[in-house]
């Protein structure tokens, strides 16, 4: 090697060297000034403590728990949050927001070397009784969220599994009452955001209304951090929900009933989840490997002929009654994404209703499934119908950053879950090949991904009709790029 080859090798390896020591001092240098202004019981930096292990080990995706953030700071309020923001920004350290730890994306909650603000313990939640608002903190999950307002005869706006954090309605949110209220960030009223500065400030319609645009629907780690949410609540009382199990040699007459019920249901109680299951499992030419759990939720005692497509259609499992909310949002199936803590990735699609493309990413998903067995211990394709009433709801509300577009159409869901330590090259093989597969039914250009089951490089945003509109708004409240070069999140590039 030349000498100027080897001096531009050193000064290569010594760059690297030195920007992850940087990295690193960075966030030492950060949890030294936390610990000092915020106090040890609010900073933990010590990767031992069992509550820095609990809260480094509780992501959906499992690989997100090989970091080791510098320190973790475990707010309980916004102040907490601000003085946060500037301790960080004034070491230059990285950063990640945390609620839940249900997004799958590498750094939209995590970090490693620098800091962890946790929200878990921000769980405060109250119901007005004379406007119907609610308001609740970001460390609380659905199931416990939907449990406190039961008392009150009413619930919100949320997930339709308990254990996903709230932050999920700032990607939008869809509920099994979504037909009838569109998705969860259009019931948002009000929402108290620590902006990137630090600074604490309100966001609704009449103040900071480009935030609070972009906060519904426009994904967290963008604009700044919520902190509190007063929401529109929704009356209940008591629904008839449960899930059919089918095998899959009914995988054709369920797949038309799918579509009949997405181009057709006027019945906005009635909700549907169909999800289609595949297991790393033998064949054997008796299916066991895959089965259709369909979840149908009607928000009433009686459904009616809602459902008869599904039920007319032979199945092993029924386990549809009538049930509480909290009862509803428990259903307890095997399989289901909340319940499969691996190594996890979602990916979005969007499609039309009129064409082919639902019969095309079914036979797309299972051939891709049945070539690849022996590369994951989990995969499903889930379709979530966008209905009519969905978008007029949507619209009534003055919509949100996806100003979705008139329904029926549907969003299509991947999860990819693969064995547990997997060496990078491998673990990337198996990525592409799931990328690949779901691009192999091409998106509609004219609708929206959904930003809750969308992968990093799927570029969600841009596929927002309001896409430059968020881009001046990320412009207006990150200026210097704090939040888009030291935290994950959405690219706005």
């Amino acid at each position: 090697m030349h000498l100027p080859a080897v001096l531009l090798a050193s000064t290569l390896f010594s760059s690297s060297v030195v920007h992850g020591l940087f990295t690193r001092s960075a966030g030492t240098v950060a949890c030294a000034n936390l610990t000092s202004s915020l106090g040890v019981a609010k900073v933990v930096s010590t990767p031992l403590n069992p509550e820095y292990i609990a809260t480094t080990q509780d992501y959906w995706n499992a690989r997100q728990s090989v970091y080791t953030p510098a320190c973790i700071v475990y707010a309980q309020s916004a102040q907490d949050v601000s003085v946060s923001l500037k301790a960080i920004r004034a070491a230059g350290s990285r950063f990640a927001i945390k609620s839940g730890g249900h997004n799958p994306n590498n750094f939209f909650s995590s970090v490693d070397g620098g800091v962890l603000v946790s929200l878990e313990q921000m769980t405060g939640m109250s119901y007005d009784a004379s406007s119907t608002l609610a308001s609740y903190e970001p460390g609380s999950n659905w199931g416990e969220l939907y449990e406190y307002y039961q008392q009150f005869d009413v619930t919100v706006m949320g997930g339709r599994l308990a254990g996903v954090g709230s932050g999920l309605a700032l990607g939008g949110g869809l509920s099994y009452l979504s037909p009838q209220y569109g998705v969860a960030c259009d019931s948002f009223r009000e929402l108290e955001v620590v902006l990137p500065s630090g600074e604490i400030v309100t966001a609704s319609e009449s103040t900071n209304a480009d935030l609070f645009l972009g906060l519904r629907g426009g994904g967290g780690n963008a604009y700044g951090v919520v902190t509190k949410y007063t929401v529109q609540s929704r009356p209940i009382g008591n629904f008839y929900a449960g899930n059919l199990v089918y095998l899959f040699e009914q995988c054709d007459a369920v797949l038309e009933a799918i579509h009949d019920f997405i181009a057709y249901n006027n019945d906005s109680k009635a909700s549907i989840l169909p999800t289609y299951e595949k297991l790393p499992t033998p064949d054997v030419n008796l299916n066991l490997d895959e089965a259709i759990i369909l979840f149908v939720v009607y928000d009433g005692e009686d459904p009616g002929t809602a459902f008869d497509n599904f039920t007319s259609i032979p199945h092993i499992i029924d386990t549809r009654s009538v049930k509480t909310y909290t009862e509803v949002v428990n259903m307890p199936v095997p399989f289901v994404a909340e319940l499969t803590r691996a190594d996890n990735v979602f990916r979005s699609g969007v499609h039309h209703i009129e064409d082919e493309s639902y019969k095309t990413a079914l036979d797309t998903w299972r051939t891709w499934a049945e070539d690849n067995k022996g590369s994951y211990i989990h995969t499903g394709l889930y379709l979530y119908p966008v209905s009519r009433s969905l978008t007029d709801a949507s619209k009534a509300q003055g919509g949100d950053a996806m100003q979705l577009p008139d329904g029926p159409w549907f969003w299509t869901a991947y999860d990819l879950a693969t064995p547990p330590g997997l060496i990078d090259s491998v673990y990337d093989a198996i990525q592409d090949s799931f990328r690949d597969m779901v691009a192999a039914t091409p998106d509609a250009d004219d609708l929206p991904l959904f930003l809750n089951e969308a992968a990093w490089d799927q570029n969600p945003l841009s596929t927002f009709s309001t896409y430059s509109e968020l881009q001046q708004t990320k412009q207006k409240y990150d200026p210097d790029g704090f939040f888009a070069n030291k935290t994950g999140g959405w690219s706005f590039a």
